[in-house]
């Protein structure tokens, strides 16, 4: 059975980069690979969009079965050429070689030679901590020493092995609980990400007072340290303990750049902790120090350890949505403007690549941007494609916003007759809202005051937005509130209402201190 679409095919070659290609290229002229497979390969890779008819050209003599396996085979290539392309840069690929290469020494009696790469090898592994790769180690080790003993030459014994063995499982086994742990962290983070009431706090002291999270004493291997730490910047994310949530986010950096050989293992995370930077700068209001990390980041763009697609567009993503925050925060139109045409043609340019969360922050950060500068019906455009996502656990906290900004949008579109049925909806859409934020529902009171107002062409609408001012004053005591801020400033929104002065002009006075730190 065939599982390889044309479109796969096409995807595939799209993704490869320019040195993988000359590099395949070279390869498939040094073998015996069919020309009509070179032919399409170049058809594609020239081709600005997908046609079905790249495929229909390989020639018109085959028959359907026959273009099927083409597309599979020139797919087989590419995947043949990626691997012998990255093997030499990879070191589980050279771990894996040098294990087949000791186990066809051994099959040749050639067992010093056999006991030198095994050394060598076992050493990268504790290096790397491929401890799937130390255990089958090891079991070679054991085949060797029962030979070696007959030639009466002396290296580790049996139970030297055996304890070594049990102790290499024990590192494996701590550092799957603190990757399963990590899972179960992250997966909360995605759907609830700040702390809205004192039952979130609860369930985020209840992890971090953990054995396994309290301290240290319990991780065993240097890639389980680097969960440890990653665990308790997220969790510090949520209380929004920025202090505690920046030295976690450095000890782990110091880590794995004491360790470079593991920011090849864990890119992800790497990158991920100078986003976490990028954004405690930003929470704390230090536009200047967010620009330098966002620097930080852009430098690792050409580093060998983040050349994969996927790492680079983390980086892309990850800067991009910082410059149009922090411009979006300062009133700064043109340099916000000129962020979302980058936005929008990346979003373009890596069409399927990026994955849905990404789009989402992109499609919310747009629709805050336009709405802080009065494009209204642009700001509306962006938060329907938020709000037609299908997963309603993908960022939850996004989507819940996504659905007040909505409110206001249609106000501010003058659809006052569309208001009550869309406030009816997300006053069912809070009942099954386990928590939410106080000032949520407070904006849903208000615009329902002010949506009954408007249809019955009444005229205090000032005194209305004065007295939500007043209320949400005493809401925003509750400490957990702030949070909503890092999401919709509804306190430049209500003044900007109060004193008819436009939102960004309001946002520019409030953060032109934060770029001085």
């Amino acid at each position: 059975m065939n599982l390889i679409s044309n479109r796969d095919l096409y995807d595939l070659v799209k993704s490869l980069s320019k040195s993988e290609k000359r590099f395949l290229k070279l390869t498939a002229a040094a073998s015996e690979l069919n020309p009509n497979l070179i032919s399409l390969f170049n058809t594609i890779e020239l081709s600005s969009e997908y046609k079905e008819d790249f495929f229909t050209k390989i020639s018109k003599t085959e028959t359907s079965q026959i273009k099927s396996q083409s597309s599979e085979s020139l797919y087989n290539f590419i995947l043949k050429c990626l691997r012998s392309f990255h093997a030499e840069s990879s070191s589980s690929i050279i771990i894996k070689d040098e294990i087949t290469n000791i186990l066809n020494l051994f099959d040749k009696a050639q067992y010093k030679q056999c006991r030198k790469i095994l050394n060598k090898q076992k050493q990268e592994a504790y290096r790397f901590e491929r401890f799937h790769f130390i255990l089958e180690l090891i079991g070679l080790e054991k085949l060797l020493i029962s030979i070696e003993t007959q030639f009466n030459i002396k290296n580790n014994t049996i139970e030297d092995l055996v304890k070594e063995e049990q102790d290499v499982i024990e590192k494996a086994k701590n550092l799957g609980t603190y990757t399963l742990l990590y899972s179960k962290i992250n997966l909360n983070t995605r759907q609830k990400n700040k702390a809205k009431t004192e039952q979130d706090l609860k369930n985020i002291n209840s992890f971090l007072n953990s054995p396994l999270l309290k301290n240290d004493k319990l991780v065993k291997s240097t890639k389980a340290l680097i969960i440890y730490h990653h665990c308790r910047s997220i969790l510090f994310c949520r209380c929004q303990d920025n202090q505690s949530r920046e030295e976690e986010c450095q000890l782990l950096l110091n880590i794995m750049d004491s360790h470079k050989e593991l920011i090849e293992e864990m890119p992800n995370r790497y990158l991920t902790t100078l986003n976490n930077l990028i954004n405690i700068a930003y929470e704390e209001r230090k536009y200047k120090t967010c620009e330098l990390r966002i620097k930080q980041l852009e430098d690792k763009i050409n580093l060998k350890a983040f050349a994969t697609t996927d790492l680079q567009l983390k980086i892309i993503t990850s800067i991009l949505n910082a410059k149009l925050t922090i411009n979006t925060n300062s009133g700064k139109l043109k340099e916000s403007l000129e962020n979302v045409s980058d936005i929008e043609k990346a979003l373009v340019e890596y069409k399927g690549k990026i994955n849905k969360e990404e789009e989402l922050v992109f499609y919310y950060n747009i629709a805050v941007m336009n709405t802080y500068f009065g494009n209204y019906q642009k700001a509306h455009d962006y938060i329907t494609l938020i709000l037609n996502e299908g997963n309603n656990l993908l960022r939850e906290d996004l989507q819940s916003f996504a659905r007040i900004i909505n409110i206001g949008l249609h106000y501010e579109l003058n659809n006052f007759k569309q208001l009550g049925y869309i406030i009816s909806t997300i006053k069912n859409y809070y009942k099954n809202q386990i928590s939410y934020f106080k000032t949520e529902k407070l904006i849903l009171s208000y615009f329902e005051k002010l949506s009954e107002l408007k249809i019955k062409n009444k005229q205090n609408e000032k005194e209305i937005f004065v007295s939500f001012k007043k209320d949400l004053q005493e809401v925003m005591k509750d400490v957990h509130e702030k949070n909503v801020s890092f999401y919709f400033d509804i306190e430049e929104y209500i003044d900007s209402k109060i004193t008819n002065t436009p939102v960004d002009k309001l946002m520019q006075k409030k953060y032109a201190k934060a770029w001085l730190n």
